[in-house]
This record gives C-alpha cells, sequence and structure tokens, in this order.
C-alpha cells in the first residue's frame, strides 16, 4: 500500500473513530450537567481544567518532539522512545504531585481541592498515553490510539450514566475519569509493544538532547493553554460555580471540536517534517494546502451553524438549565473554527523546526490575553472570557500563519475557501427560514444543504473530498 492510500486510510479511520469519540464526550457532557446542575458542572469543569495546565507541563511538548524525533532520518526509535518514557513519568509525578498543593492557595472548596488530588492521576494515565502517539503517527497505524481512546470514552461513559442515576457526586465521577483513562494507557502500551520495543531508558545525554528540543514547544503549548484554559481559572476566583458551569458546558462543545484538527495534524505532522528535512519544499506546501483547503470545508461551516443553532444545541447536550450556555456558544464556537487553522500553522512550525522562534510570540499572546480575563471577567463575566479566548485563537493564528507564509513561501490558495463561505451562505439562510424542529434534524438538514450546495460553487463533491488528502 503507498503512502498516499495509508494516509487516506488513517484518516477515514480517525474521521470515524473520531464521531464515535465525540458521540460518546457529548453524551458524557449530557449526563453529567443534567446529573450535576450548573454549579455542581462547575465545580467538576474547574477541577478539570486545573489539572490540565499541570498536565501540559507534564507533556511539556514531549509528544510533539516523539514525532519529530523519531521521524528523522536515522533515528534510534527504541533509544529514544525508552529515554521519553522515563522523562515523562518523571515530570508527572513532580507536576501532578505538585497540583494538589498548589490548589491550597486557591479559594476552591473541600471537594474541589480533593478532586484535583484524585484527578490527578486520571491526567498522568492520560498523558502518559499520548506520549506514543508519535510512535503510531510514524507508522501510520493510528486505529490503536483511536481504539484506545474509544474504549476509554465509552467506558467513562457507561459509568458516568450508571453513578448519575445512584445519585453520586463529584468524586464519583472524577474516579470514572481515573478509570477510563487507565484503560486507554494499557491498551496503548499493549498495542505499541506488538511492534517497538519499550524499555525505559536513563541516558542523560540523551534527556539533555530531548530537553533542548523540546522546551520551546512545551513553553508554546503553556502558553497556549494559558490562554485557553486562563479563563476558567480566572472565572473561578471572580465569579460563581454556576457561572463556570455555564461556561463550561458551551467550552466543553468546542473542547470536542477542535480535538479533530489537532489529531489530523498529528498524522500530517511526520510527513512534514521529513519533508522539510528532506528539502523538499514542494511536497511540504503541497501537504500544507490540502489541508488549508480541508480544514475551509469543515471550519467555516461549523461556525455558522454554532451561531444559527447555539441556543437549542445546548438545550439538547445540557438540558433547559444550560439555555445561557446557547449564548456563550454562539461567542466560542468561532474559535473552536479559527483553532483548525491555528493548529494547521503551529503544527507547520514544528515541522519547519522552528518553534523555539515563535515562543515569544505565545508568551505575548498569554500575556495579552490574562491581561484581558483581568479586565474583562470582572465585569463582563463569561461573555468578556468568550471574547478574550476568540480573540487569543485569532492573534496566535495570525502571528504562525504569517511565520509560516514567510519563512516557507506558502502562499495558500484560496479558492475552496471561498466555495465553502459560498454553500456556508445557503446553509444558514436555510436553517433561518425553515420552521422550527429539533435541533438535530436541523443540524442534518443543514449538513445536506451544505454538501449540496458546495459543488454549485465549483466545490467538490462529498464523494470527492478524499481528494484532498493526495498529493
Amino acid at each position: 500500500m503507498d503512502i498516499e492510500r495509508k494516509i487516506a486510510k488513517n484518516a477515514a479511520l480517525q474521521v470515524l473513530g473520531k464521531g464515535f469519540i465525540t458521540l460518546f464526550g457529548l453524551l458524557t457532557v449530557a449526563v453529567l450537567a443534567r446529573a450535576l446542575g450548573t454549579e455542581g458542572y462547575g465545580s467538576f469543569t474547574l477541577v478539570i481544567t486545573f489539572l490540565s495546565i499541570f498536565a501540559t507541563l507534564v507533556d511539556f511538548g514531549l509528544t510533539l518532539t516523539t514525532t519529530q524525533m523519531i521521524s528523522e532520518d536515522g533515528a534510534d526509535e527504541h533509544t529514544i522512545l525508552g529515554n521519553l518514557i522515563s522523562l515523562r513519568l518523571v515530570s508527572g509525578m513532580l507536576f501532578l504531585g505538585a497540583a494538589p498543593v498548589i490548589a491550597i492557595l486557591f479559594p476552591y472548596s473541600a471537594i474541589e481541592h480533593l478532586g484535583i488530588a484524585v484527578g490527578s492521576m486520571a491526567y498522568l494515565f492520560g498523558s502518559t498515553s499520548q506520549l506514543f502517539t508519535g510512535l503510531f503517527q510514524k507508522r501510520l497505524k493510528m486505529g490503536y490510539i483511536v481504539l484506545a481512546e474509544f474504549l476509554s470514552r465509552a467506558t467513562i461513559f457507561g459509568l458516568t450514566a450508571v453513578f448519575a442515576v445512584l445519585g453520586a457526586d463529584i468524586l464519583t465521577f472524577i474516579w470514572i475519569l481515573v478509570t477510563g483513562n487507565a484503560i486507554q494507557l494499557l491498551i496503548t502500551v499493549l498495542s505499541a509493544r506488538s511492534f517497538t520495543l519499550l524499555k525505559p531508558r536513563i541516558h542523560l545525554k540523551i534527556w539533555k538532547t530531548i530537553l533542548g528540543r523540546t522546551w520551546p514547544i512545551g513553553i508554546s503549548i503553556f502558553f497556549n493553554l494559558i490562554y485557553l484554559k486562563g479563563d476558567i481559572v480566572f472565572l473561578s476566583i471572580y465569579r460563581s460555580p454556576e457561572e463556570i458551569g455555564i461556561y463550561g458546558a458551551a467550552y466543553k462543545i468546542v473542547d470536542v471540536l477542535t480535538i479533530i484538527p489537532t489529531l489530523y495534524m498529528g498524522l500530517i505532522l511526520p510527513i512534514l517534517v521529513a519533508a522539510w528535512s528532506a528539502q523538499n519544499h514542494k511536497v511540504f506546501r503541497a501537504r500544507l494546502q490540502q489541508t488549508f483547503d480541508l480544514f475551509a470545508i469543515a471550519a467555516i461551516p461549523i461556525a455558522v451553524g454554532g451561531i444559527v443553532l447555539g441556543v437549542p444545541l445546548m438545550e439538547f447536550v445540557a438540558g433547559n438549565a444550560f439555555s445561557e450556555s446557547g449564548e456563550v456558544l454562539k461567542y466560542l464556537v468561532p474559535a473552536s473554527s479559527i483553532v483548525f487553522f491555528g493548529a494547521l500553522f503551529g503544527h507547520a512550525v514544528v515541522g519547519l523546526q522552528k518553534q523555539r522562534i515563535m515562543t515569544v510570540a505565545y508568551a505575548l499572546v498569554a500575556a495579552i490575553t490574562i491581561i484581558g480575563y483581568m479586565l474583562l471577567i470582572p465585569v463582563h463575566g463569561i461573555y468578556g472570557a468568550a471574547w478574550m479566548t476568540v480573540f487569543a485563537e485569532l492573534l496566535i493564528t495570525i502571528i504562525t500563519g504569517s511565520f509560516v507564509l514567510a519563512y516557507s513561501d506558502f502562499r495558500p490558495k484560496l479558492t475552496r475557501t471561498a466555495q465553502s463561505i459560498g454553500a456556508t451562505l445557503v446553509m444558514a439562510a436555510a436553517l433561518l427560514f425553515l420552521p422550527q424542529m429539533h435541533v438535530l434534524i436541523a443540524v442534518l438538514i443543514g449538513m445536506i444543504i451544505f454538501f449540496s450546495a458546495l459543488p454549485l460553487f465549483g466545490g467538490p463533491h462529498p464523494k470527492k473530498l478524499i481528494d484532498l488528502l493526495k498529493p
């Protein structure tokens, strides 16, 4: 099977798997929101968000660095991977162990402090399993990753549904997350052992090389997370758990959507690294253009559809108590669409091996956004947080995109983008003028209208969309 067919097969498998994973994610949110209410779901969101910041410190860019280092010509995969495993375990115990201690400095409730302590195990399991992503990306065998995450999310949803009926508290649901992530790690490790040697190694010279490679990525990701998750942290200081719950439910939809471009770019990254390292700039730019076109067709209708159907969508997902989450979603969903292109250019920077240069840009955006959170959240609450989130995503996408265009001489053609905009406008007009109906039916009709209208503007027929993955 040639490389193009392997990429197409892996992409199709990921789309199918991610579809089910997304469904489980939405179902889990629906159950949790109804079981915990706005205040309880706000506390749960706070625990998860707080830990996600420390999990980023644990990763410190090692997932992307793994992909980069083992994809290079002549790389000693076993030695590199063994040292990365050891380094991940050390960083996991260090940073996630510190999370409950640092949480004491914040004005959180007792159940939230306890939840952070228990949840740290879930993030240790989850972050460790992510380390092996580069291994599967290199071999274009992402099906193993999809399977592990699928079984993990299915387990989490099933247990959440059972214990919600039993009236469980927040801590029980966090233990369920620990269980699901442990299953994901077990399956990932067993799958990786089927085609490579997994043996932790400690070679300080290699650790130094790895850290030299990964610190710009790690700091960039950390700053990225600060301006993406800082909204919840500042909301927890200035606003009530109820408001965090309303905001968190809407943001969860955005989180689910933005997993897709990140996962897809993880598949493309080894190809970008290999192409640029081999000075095959034509292939590098061609891959960027194909992905840019694909993301334009996906991201634009998502943004507009979310604005049109935000309120009924959130009422369906989380219940009538979260109606205001739909209004917040109207502001947040454009951020999820911007993330598609942010992921494209952010991974392209890694492919160019110029992530160190972009560290200053990420730090600048993080600083601006934090100042914005501090000024807007006390006055405007969840809407101020949403405005700054969209602004931050747009700003960093513009900065990284400008750098990639300048350094790689990539000039994106906007033909597919224009076609997507045209089809999206048709879809939006139809949804606005159609009689009121169930939101799932409206989403389905919107998708049918969009893909039917796309060829009318010169775009590809739905059956031909897979061609965007070919050189």
